[in-house]
């Protein structure tokens, strides 16, 4: 049973992947899904699946394939694969002044903003060796 009072997250994953196709057939989307590390490649039905919301087995093969076919960051792809299916919330706490390709990534509570996370803050501060530069 779905608690009420938790925050529906939608389907990141699904919605990932779906970009990523930009309306390709599957079976060419899957073709293009090989994972450099292993050599994995999802079925076009799997695919199919994911865009559809289904629950299916996520391995870091997957993933990493599915990064590959869509063109997007690995890590975008593992975070939104752990929204979608176990309800995972992250943040990215960029540090003060940097870009953004340098900030942190933070798992946490549903509900919660970078504002409510002021020891996060601190503890990257300290090791990014900023503490008490602000």
């Amino acid at each position: 049973m779905t608690d009420p009072t938790e925050p529906e997250l939608g389907t990141p994953f699904a919605d990932l992947v779906r970009r990523g196709r930009r309306g390709r057939p599957y079976r060419s989307y899957a073709a293009l899904a090989v994972d450099p590390v292993t050599g994995y490649t999802p079925s076009y039905t799997l695919v199919h699946k994911i865009e559809d919301g289904d629950p299916v087995k996520i391995s870091p093969a997957l993933v990493r394939s599915l990064a590959v076919a869509a063109e997007v960051p690995v890590r975008d792809l593992q975070i939104a694969a752990a929204a979608e299916y176990i309800g995972l919330v992250t943040t990215r706490i960029p540090a003060e002044g940097e870009p953004s390709e340098g900030a942190a990534t933070v798992a946490h509570a549903p509900g919660l903003s970078p504002d409510d996370m002021p020891l996060v803050h601190e503890l990257l501060s300290r090791l990014r060796g900023t503490a008490g530069a602000s």
